[in-house]
């Protein structure tokens, strides 16, 4: 997957995921692996970051009677 980016007339760049987000930020979320520059992420889009966070690692409250 690739991400399209555009720049803005403020500085900040214009950034398009393949799910159809868009947002605009002059410092994107990228993750990146000291010494292998390689398994560098490249820009992620904040809203499949917390979509893929909701669904993977969000806890469910337990009721206890």
């Amino acid at each position: 997957m690739q991400m399209k980016i555009g720049n803005n007339n403020d500085g900040k760049r214009l950034y398009s995921c393949p799910r159809g987000h868009t947002f605009t930020t002059n410092n994107p979320i990228i993750i990146a692996v000291d010494g292998d520059t390689e398994y560098n992420s490249g820009p992620i889009c904040g809203y499949c970051y917390v979509d893929w966070f909701k669904v993977n690692l969000n806890a469910n409250e337990e009721r206890v009677d």
